[in-house]
């Protein structure tokens, strides 16, 4: 047999004790020690399949990204395992756990799914439930998660109740919506200068291009005091080099104008029903 105490003080070594159970023979000692080794390892996870889960998602086997809202609102006193099933198919497609009387929602992936709920205390792994007195029940009607009108995710809110020795349930429609909101305060206006100097071209933008084609096209120059340089005089543009510069007519002070500023928006999800 393994000796299992130390070799100075003669006392239980902690790190071999866990084997006293195991029988071993000096043959086979190697063997024993993987078997003993495989039982600790059983031993562990049966252990760990027993320990209560986070409340919130388990799994997704969908592939699909979760992004419509489920809320359950339950009473205390029991733990809750909801498994959402597909209504073609009935496969699995996502599984939460939450606890009674705590707030709970979850992001379920776009499809029509059924709802499962187990309920209990005690949790011993998806396999055994809460053991022989889980409670199994589903929703009569069939839930849908899709897009609803111009990028509202809708989903859906599911209150249970307790009456008598059997729950009730109560749904209602919920939606996220895309809300855009101010990322900060409204900026200030800033007034612009005095713009008394600025020019303003005169005539119509026709007669304006038919000057600009002319000067592009290197057409003569009209001869000065000819009826048509008066003409162009009268339909002034700005940067012809066929006109003579002359002093910009005054027109009166010009009111000062606000520049103008543009305010940043943020889109953030928010529920909106």
């Amino acid at each position: 047999m393994l000796d299992r105490t130390t070799a100075s003080g003669g006392k239980e070594d902690p790190a071999l004790a866990r084997f006293a159970a195991c029988p071993v023979f000096p043959a086979s000692l190697r063997g024993a020690l993987l078997a003993c080794l495989a039982l600790i390892a059983l031993a562990a996870g049966a252990a760990a399949e027993g320990e209560r889960p986070r409340s919130g998602l388990m799994w997704n086997r969908t592939g699909l990204p979760a992004v419509f809202p489920l809320q359950v609102k339950s009473p205390p006193g029991a733990d809750y395992f909801l498994v959402l099933s597909r209504e073609d198919s009935g496969e699995e497609a996502l599984a939460a756990y939450f606890e009674g009387g705590a707030f709970f929602k979850v992001l379920v992936p776009p499809g029509r799914y059924v709802l499962h709920f187990a309920s209990g205390t005690g949790w011993q792994g998806e396999g055994r439930l809460f053991g022989p007195d889980t409670r199994v029940f589903k929703l009569p009607e069939v839930l849908e998660f899709a897009i609803r009108g111009a990028g509202i995710k809708g989903g859906h809110k599911v209150t249970l109740t307790r009456g008598g020795a059997y729950l009730q349930a109560a749904v209602k429609e919920q939606y996220i919506c895309q809300v855009a909101s101010p990322d900060g305060p409204a900026p200030v206006p800033r007034p612009l200068q005095d713009s008394r100097h600025l020019f303003r071209p005169g005539g119509d933008p026709q007669l304006r291009w038919g000057l600009h084609l002319r000067w592009r096209l290197g057409l003569r120059a009209p001869e000065a005091g000819t009826a048509e340089q008066l003409w162009q005089r009268r339909r002034f543009m700005l940067g012809s080099p066929l006109l003579p510069r002359r002093q910009a007519a005054g027109h009166g002070p010009v009111p000062k104008r606000a520049e103008i500023r543009f305010r940043s928006y943020s889109v953030r999800p928010r529920v909106c029903g």
